[in-house]
């Protein structure tokens, strides 16, 4: 009888065992270059410093993944800038080919290099949401990127910005 119960619990631990190997995912990192610009944007003016600024805005573009495959990129944020430079939050959505969505909140600041006119950034976020294959995704993102043109008539403020992201899918 001791030998069935002790072969019991080994079989009970080895297929519990298997059974959270098989429903675990191993982290994935994934790199990747969104090229975007503004599509709309407002800035209202804070009275206490010269160029401070609250501003709204929202971009829109592509990323270009490192094998070649790529996403819509939508961007929403907001930012407490004086001349351009300090902190932004905000919340990005990439929209794949096969209608999966992934969600990633976000923190940045912006600054202007010594010597430069437009500004870059460094941040890090962390995925909030996926749909489709990104089901229960879980993860972080880290970028950096440097705006190519300003703002205006002509242009829209296009920006590169390199990511890296880590993250897990549960298996279905």
């Amino acid at each position: 009888m001791r030998k069935i119960s002790l072969a019991l619990i080994i079989a009970f631990v080895l297929l519990f065992g298997l059974t959270l190997f098989g429903t675990q995912a191993k982290a994935e990192t994934v790199k990747f270059k969104v090229t975007s610009y503004i599509t709309k944007v407002e800035a209202i003016p804070v009275p206490d410093v010269e160029g401070h600024i609250l501003l709204i805005g929202e971009r829109r573009g592509v990323a270009a993944f490192e094998d070649g495959s790529a996403a819509a990129y939508h961007t929403r944020a907001t930012c407490d800038l004086t001349k351009f430079q300090g902190p932004c939050q905000g919340y990005t959505d990439l929209t794949y080919p096969d209608g999966s969505k992934t969600i990633v909140k976000y923190r940045c600041t912006f600054e202007i290099p010594a010597g430069k006119k437009l500004p870059t950034l460094k941040g890090e976020g962390e995925f909030i949401k996926g749909t489709g294959r990104f089901e229960g995704i879980k993860g972080t993102a880290s970028f950096s990127g440097y705006q190519i043109t300003p703002y205006g008539k002509e242009t829209k403020g296009d920006l590169v910005i390199n990511v890296t992201s880590t993250y897990t899918v549960p298996s279905k």
